[in-house]
């Protein structure tokens, strides 16, 4: 996929059923090193390491992939909007699921007033094996806690869709308030599937942030992950707080939050 621009299609796509997948997003040239360093990230930490993902220059530098920041600034309604996270893992044959859950960041949950998306991305694709893809279509406008449907488990609700089938380089915009999961699946030994997901938040309000943010986007400025300049505002620290502050805080809290 060479093109920038979201079609009127797909952007009602995503404001209705809240996800978009573009099949070979990245290339084979883009795939490669993103692979060898997730390899070497898997490799640290079976060692008892705690590697940083964003140390690793492919990784850091696809937290602004030029493509992708264009597609999501669309998906931002034309305001600013600062990277929150990137993970990376190596999935291997034998990998347990992940239960019906949504990332929305909001301490304690009560809107969704402003966008938050994750951009799943599969450099080696879905095969079926080791594990699926699952949302609930529509599901990112209900306001309820992160694992209100974990109960399930991974099992089809009604509605949901089940992806396992997606090209190498695929990458899949989901706002963070789909609800998704991981079903655990048979086979992929010697096969991995790699893993890398990037959540940005809009601009507008102060949005949850894990410890540490100011330290990371410094190191991710210092790697030149915003492309000579062009993309500072991606990284910048102001726009989060420290959510386990917040949590401890109202924890024990009893009657109405909101």
């Amino acid at each position: 996929m060479s093109d920038s621009r979201l079609t009127a299609v797909q952007k009602a796509h995503f404001e209705t059923r809240g996800f978009l997948v573009l099949e070979g997003f990245l290339t084979a040239h883009e795939c490669r090193p993103l692979e060898d360093e997730v390899d070497a990230l898997t490799a640290r930490r079976e060692a008892g390491e705690r590697p940083a993902v964003v140390d690793y220059p492919a990784l850091a530098l696809l937290t602004s992939h030029p493509r992708m920041i264009a597609l999501v600034g669309q998906l931002m309604a034309g305001r600013a909007f600062a990277m929150h996270h990137i993970h990376a893992a190596r999935h291997d044959a034998g990998l347990r699921g992940v239960a019906w859950h949504q990332d929305y960041e909001q301490v304690p949950q009560t809107n969704r007033s402003h966008v938050m998306v994750h951009v799943f991305y599969y450099p080696d694709g879905l095969n079926g094996r080791i594990g699926d893809l699952l949302v609930v279509p529509g599901s990112q406008r209900r306001v309820v806690a992160n694992d209100a449907l974990a109960i399930f488990g991974t099992e089809d609700l009604p509605g949901s869709v089940t992806m396992d089938r997606l090209t190498t380089g695929s990458a899949v915009i989901v706002h963070s308030a789909l609800f998704h999961a991981r079903r655990a699946k048979r086979g992929g030994e010697g096969c991995p599937r790699y893993f890398i997901d990037i959540s940005y938040c809009q601009n507008g309000v102060q949005w949850p942030g894990y410890p540490g943010v100011a330290a990371i986007n410094a190191r991710l400025l210092a790697a030149g992950a915003d492309r000579d300049g062009r993309y500072p505002w991606l990284y910048d620290s102001t726009r989060f707080f420290d959510k386990r502050a917040v949590r401890e805080r109202i924890r024990g809290v009893r009657g109405s939050l909101v």
